[in-house]
């Protein structure tokens, strides 16, 4: 059973990003449960730990953080290589895979079904319906182009946090099996609520949906089982699990490699809150870095709820790189334009194509021209594909109704400004 209030996180750096061939460790934090929208007590597992592949683990419910400095190449090599990833395990249909397959699983009704790219075999239907954040265009399915966001109405923006918080599937992991080592299945809703989720985020920030991977989900599926019954501890990375730890196999040491880890969540989709916001972690905020690379995808999506002190793990590959989409020269988060107000208690991030070692931000409440403290925090680069500088209001929050001038310095030439206008959402 999962102490009250309690998770645990892990977050990724990549090798591609860093030049080597594996980065990986962890930081321990701790932090209270929190609620975001109607998924109270959300957890994941980010990637973007300083210390690798799946980093930061969080005590309790956060999102991890910057794992220590290059972690060891162990958790390199064959582990996110070689057959591991490749061959079968990413081939076969777009909706095979993780989706009912695994010991002790039931046979994959989409199994027969080959459906196209951005789309996946509804069970139900047997007919391929687009991916979360995708929509049809008679013959494919289209990334929903997010658009600016400081021109999102506040009706658009509720409306994207209130059905990005819905769950299609509130509990979508079964095992028949009695083996504590049997990776279980997750139902095709409980993919699409995290690409839902994972989608609703991007779009607030002005990038576009990801879809999953068949391959990666089943990879994801091993990852999950084994990181739900090793939860960080003490020096044990669990980014670079090694062969005596309980339910180890390749496959599941390999998604361990190149996810982001979380403990805790109650559902995959709810993990993907907590990556974004990141408690604790200062250093790097390398999880929701990851889920704010312009070009992420595909994803994998693995889960577990068997056991293990926190009760469950997800596991969500983030080193795909070949979306497509929008790739503005910065974002910030929170976005311009109108936001839900509790993500303004949030770390602020501002992300961009150019340096941002000398950034300056500057905040003003518009109603009486006050200036605001903001906190600044330098970040380690190399989560995803922007720089990415922090500030946190210092003795202030943002309130629901006011409007914020925002001002931010040295980051390429001129003064880029905007407006925040948080809001309370329904």
């Amino acid at each position: 059973m999962r102490p009250a209030g309690a998770w645990r996180l892990a977050a990724v750096v990549p090798a591609a990003l860093l030049g080597c061939s594996s980065l990986l460790d962890y930081d321990q934090l701790t932090f209270n449960s929190q609620a975001s929208g109607p998924d109270a007590g959300l957890d994941g597992g980010g990637a973007g730990g300083s210390a690798g592949a799946t980093g930061d683990a969080a005590a309790t419910g956060g999102a991890g953080g910057m794992a220590g400095t290059g972690g060891s190449t162990s958790t390199g090599g064959s582990n996110t290589g070689g057959s591991n990833t490749g061959g079968s395990n990413t081939g076969g249909s777009n909706t095979g895979g993780s989706n009912t397959g695994g010991t002790g699983g039931t046979a994959d009704p989409c199994a027969s079904v080959q459906c196209g790219a951005n789309q996946h075999c509804d069970p139900s239907s047997l007919q391929c319906v687009c991916n979360p954040g995708f929509v049809s265009n008679g013959s494919s399915c289209d990334a929903a182009q997010p658009g600016d966001p400081s021109t999102h109405t506040q009706q658009d923006v509720c409306d994207h946090w209130s059905q990005g918080h819905q769950l299609l599937d509130p509990s979508p992991w079964s095992s028949s099996s009695s083996d504590e080592c049997d990776p279980g299945t997750l139902t095709r809703d409980g993919i699409d609520d995290t690409l839902a989720r994972i989608a609703m985020f991007r779009w607030m920030v002005g990038l576009g949906p990801v879809s999953d991977d068949a391959g990666l989900d089943e990879m994801d599926r091993w990852c999950a089982v084994l990181s739900s019954w090793n939860p960080p501890s003490g020096s044990y990375n669990p980014h670079s699990p090694d062969p005596s730890r309980k339910c180890y196999t390749t496959e599941g040491a390999s998604g361990a490699g190149q996810s982001n880890i979380a403990w805790g969540p109650g559902n995959p989709a709810q993990a993907i809150d907590q990556f974004i916001q990141d408690s604790g972690n200062e250093t790097t905020m390398g999880h929701r870095r990851w889920l704010f690379n312009p070009p992420l995808g595909p994803v994998g999506v693995g889960y577990y709820a068997g056991g293990g002190a926190y009760g469950d793990a997800e596991c969500l590959a983030v080193f795909g790189s070949s979306g497509s989409g929008p790739w503005p020269s910065w974002i910030a988060f929170p976005p311009p334009g109108y936001f839900p107000v509790e993500i303004g208690a949030w770390m602020w991030t501002f992300h961009s194509n150019s340096s941002v070692a000398n950034a300056a931000m500057t905040v003003t409440r518009q109603s009486d021209a006050q200036p605001l403290a903001m906190q600044k925090f330098s970040l380690v680069q190399g989560y995803g594909s922007y720089d990415t500088i922090g500030f946190r209001p210092q003795g202030w929050s943002p309130a629901a109704g006011e409007t914020y001038l925002v001002a931010v310095d040295g980051v390429g030439s001129g003064t880029i400004t905007y407006e925040l206008k948080p809001v309370n959402c329904p």
